[in-house]
């Protein structure tokens, strides 16, 4: 009886003490100093980020581009580079291309290369200044210093004008529209096949003649860094199993969303016979415009000898819900055909990247396609025969 009564004093007391008689109630200016706390570490959180990336990057603290997106502008011309633009790694010269300051007119002696394609070419996971086109323009002075005879040619300039998710019937108008001016000698495309196995095939990007499309709204420069910050930060804990699981729950929700049938169980034709018919559009653009077309086979993690990574395969999968993950990779590996096809019926050079990174020793990939410095360096020593080829100078520095 002893321990029950006092059960029943202790819940009393605790009844009464949860009526908030007996305990001090929060006042307002209390609750405004834990808000205002609140609100100081944010602000100090958001400095530090932009602050760090001052000394990293030199990223201007008060930066309206806040994204790899703002590196894009879209106007009368479609879409391409925006110019003198920067975001932490990426930095844009006046050209809208990546890569150091150059001139519209071609400087006297030099033969200019311009990069054309998505991400892989533009560069995601190397250090500053490793992605391709900027190792390929080093490997090609190297070969001038080394092993060339005399050509008059002084230097190799490479321009990289490719940009993150850019489809090959965008990247034709962009050498048509714009790149024209650029004077190039050699126009080299790594294209990426499986854009089209998106929801709609590819198209070239409608121009905006209306907007001023180069101006960013000034209050874009209170968007928080902070949240981007932490999202990618929060990727590198989070376990890779947990990722898939994620990955696979919002494929999932997305497909339940359309008709039956409306995914690539196998490699759809008419998506192959698109892709050919663009590609081979875009090397009689480049011929039009008296430039040498060089393009190459895209290539991806699962050429490489051994089991296929099952979570970088959803990963892939994610971009492409309308396919299977061995549809993707089987219409990589169709495409490679089809682009080696195109080549010889066009009588112009292809460099065949899939086998080279397949047999690599290193780790070439940072992810299912994208490049890691050393895969980089390989795709440019592949790259540098075959511009010095197209640029007439191949037999200068020993090539046949």
């Amino acid at each position: 009886m002893s321990t029950n009564v006092a059960l029943e004093s202790f819940e009393e007391d605790d009844v009464a003490g949860a009526g908030g008689e007996d305990r001090p109630r929060p006042t307002p200016r209390a609750s405004l100093r834990w808000i205002g706390l609140a609100v100081v570490f944010i602000v100090v959180l958001e400095l530090t980020c932009r602050i760090e990336d001052w000394f990293r990057f030199r990223t201007p603290l008060f930066t309206p581009i806040t994204s790899q997106s703002d590196l894009m502008v879209r106007d009368r011309e479609g879409i391409h580079g925006r110019p003198n633009a920067r975001f932490q790694k990426w930095v844009m010269n006046g050209l809208g291309t990546r890569g150091p300051e150059a001139t519209l007119a071609k400087p006297p002696g030099s033969v200019r290369v311009v990069v054309v394609g998505a991400s892989e070419s533009f560069g995601l996971s190397e250090s500053p200044g490793m992605e391709f086109p900027r190792q390929l323009e080093d490997t090609l002075g190297r070969w001038l210093a080394r092993r060339c005879r005399t050509t008059g040619v002084q230097r190799f300039e490479v321009l990289n004008a490719a940009l993150p998710g850019m489809s090959l019937p965008t990247i034709e108008q962009d050498v048509r529209n714009r790149i024209r001016r650029f004077n190039a000698d050699v126009i080299l495309l790594y294209p990426t096949p499986e854009q089209y196995l998106d929801e709609e095939p590819p198209r070239a990007a409608i121009p905006d003649s209306a907007a001023d499309s180069h101006a960013l709204s000034p209050t874009r420069v209170l968007y928080p860094r902070i949240i981007a910050r932490a999202r990618n930060e929060a990727k590198t804990v989070v376990p890779d199993f947990v990722m898939t699981w994620l990955r696979r729950r919002g494929t999932s929700a997305y497909i339940s969303e359309r008709p039956t049938g409306w995914r690539f169980t196998s490699t759809p034709s008419d998506r192959l016979e698109r892709y050919d018919a663009d590609l081979r559009g875009f090397i009689a653009t480049v011929r039009s415009l008296g430039a040498t077309p060089l393009i190459a086979t895209h290539a991806n993690v699962f050429m490489r000898p051994g089991a296929p990574d099952p979570h970088l395969l959803f990963a892939w999968e994610k971009f492409y819900p309308r396919a299977t993950g061995p549809v993707i990779i089987a219409f990589d590996s169709v495409a490679r055909e089809l682009t080696l096809n195109a080549a010889r019926d066009s009588a112009i050079s292809v460099v065949d990247l899939a086998p080279r990174l397949a047999s690599a020793n290193t780790v070439p990939f940072s992810d299912f396609v994208h490049f890691t410095d050393s895969g980089a360096a390989i795709v440019a020593s592949a790259l540098a025969p075959a511009v010095l080829t197209a640029s007439g100078v191949g037999e200068s520095c020993g090539i046949r």
